[in-house]
């Protein structure tokens, strides 16, 4: 098959979609008179789902089109979800200007990833099946447990009392650690790797606080008590929490953190290192005083049965007693800006 080479960014149709009560209104006029000067195109959201949408009609379209997406993670989660969807997956590409109360996803691939603008870089997204056969994409994180119940929180601070990023985050969390809740899960990772030498790695089976440790070769199997469990692909979740440290956009792999039932103040007192991701160091190995508390593994699949709602890119999803997630390498194309 020969080598098909595709448009780099500047080649490409761009059309950017943008709320037009984003920043009270003025972050549209900025980006109509910017817009103007170029001739593209702006396509405008009125409600949910309105970028799921107009990035498929787009892609399916003009195959090779740079949609340019203005929002948080939710809007990032959408666009990603509409790409993936049209029929030009392969081609199509995309970049986000951080425009929402959480920029996880922006601040990592925009910030500290390490890419150039404008260079196209093919990075990967999670793919999410449930029970009754329903796929969903995520390019960020999958939230479960305690963080899952802070997202809930937290977003009624944003309306109700107007706190933004982690401020609000901060104060979901202050408000669910008040009512601590654990949840029983069964959790199955395939194809994980030893975060220090890349290969799997076979250990005894043991029991882990609440939490019972199964290995079978590259599989763990998890089943107890737990206060949260993230699914990341990349690095930050909560509005700026680096809660994955290693996680890496391309490297085919996510990152499963998993935070067993502790007391109140043991939490409290690892919330400064879960904020800037120090409780794990870059060669993967967890900082002493919290190898009881926490886990962390890389891994190409997960399976999770719990009867309790999950967040993708910070969005509620409703229980599924049955979820499948895997990476898939190289799914789209994307360009920091």
């Amino acid at each position: 098959m020969p080598m098909i080479t595709l448009p780099n960014v500047n080649e490409r149709k761009h059309v950017h979609i943008i709320n037009p009560c984003a920043g009270d209104g003025r972050l549209y006029e900025a980006v109509k008179a910017a817009v103007a000067q170029t001739g593209e195109e702006v396509r405008l959201t009125d409600q949910a789902g309105d970028v799921t949408r107009i990035c498929r009609e787009e892609a399916d379209a003009d195959p090779c089109v740079h949609l340019v997406v203005y929002g948080g993670d939710g809007t990032v989660n959408e666009a990603v979800n509409g790409i993936m969807t049209s029929r030009s997956s392969r081609t199509a590409s995309f970049s986000v200007i951080p425009a929402g109360s959480g920029n996880d996803f922006s601040h990592f691939a925009n910030s500290t990833a390490g890419y150039t603008p404008p260079d196209l870089h093919h990075i990967d997204l999670v793919k999410t099946t449930d029970g009754e056969g329903t796929v969903r994409y995520f390019a960020n994180s999958l939230n479960m447990g305690f963080d899952g119940q802070v997202v809930v929180e937290a977003d009624r601070f944003k309306h109700q009392k107007g706190l933004r990023g982690s401020a609000a985050y901060i104060a979901g969390v202050a408000k669910v650690l008040m009512r601590k809740r654990t949840v029983p899960v069964k959790i199955t990772l395939e194809g994980v790797t030893d975060l220090a030498s890349g290969k799997a790695e076979m250990r005894a089976d043991d029991r882990w606080g609440t939490l019972s440790r199964q290995w079978n070769g590259d599989c763990v199997r998890l089943e107890g008590e737990i206060l949260l469990t993230e699914c990341a692909n990349g690095q930050f979740c909560g509005g700026g929490f680096r809660s994955a440290p290693l996680s890496s956009l391309e490297d085919g792999l996510m990152d499963v953190l998993v935070i067993r039932n502790i007391t109140r103040m043991k939490f409290v007192s690892m919330v400064g290192a879960y904020h800037d991701g120090t409780f794990i160091t870059p060669e993967g190995e967890i900082a002493c005083r919290y190898k009881e508390v926490l886990t962390y593994y890389q891994c190409r699949k997960m399976h999770i049965a719990a009867d309790e709602p999950f967040c993708l890119d910070g969005e509620v999803c409703s229980p599924a007693l049955d979820l499948t997630v895997e990476v898939i390498p190289q799914a789209i194309w994307f360009a920091a800006l």
